[in-house]
């Protein structure tokens, strides 16, 4: 009896910690700019960001050059925006934006990865 319930524990508690992972992570949608070149996209790992209030965390799969936006979806101001050259991870500070939503922007090699996420 304690063993099954040690299991149901264990069980439960990793639905649950896989949900909260699950929940602050910002979907990413994916167009290439690039006309005529091949991306093999198959083959390549894409962006991923997650909402960790005030901080938006966003890693990429390689050390590329990127440029890395976040704009207000109300008033279309764009909050935040940098370039960053051979960097995997970047910690992005939101803090004193007024709560909304926002689109979360990343291009690089001629691909645009896009997001909203709220505040």
């Amino acid at each position: 009896m304690k063993t099954k319930l040690i299991t149901l524990l264990c069980v439960l508690m990793s639905i649950s910690f896989c949900f909260a992972q699950s929940k602050d992570e910002i979907e990413m949608i994916k167009v290439i700019k690039q006309e005529g070149n091949v991306v093999p996209s198959s083959l390549m790992e894409e962006p991923r960001a997650f909402l960790h209030q005030p901080w938006l965390s966003v890693s990429l799969p390689e050390s590329k050059e990127a440029v890395i936006s976040v704009q207000n979806q109300l008033n279309g101001r764009i909050v935040y925006q940098q370039a960053y050259f051979h960097v995997q991870g970047m910690m992005i500070d939101l803090s004193g934006m007024p709560a909304g939503t926002y689109q979360l922007r990343i291009e690089m090699d001629g691909t645009v990865y896009t997001g909203t996420f709220r505040l």
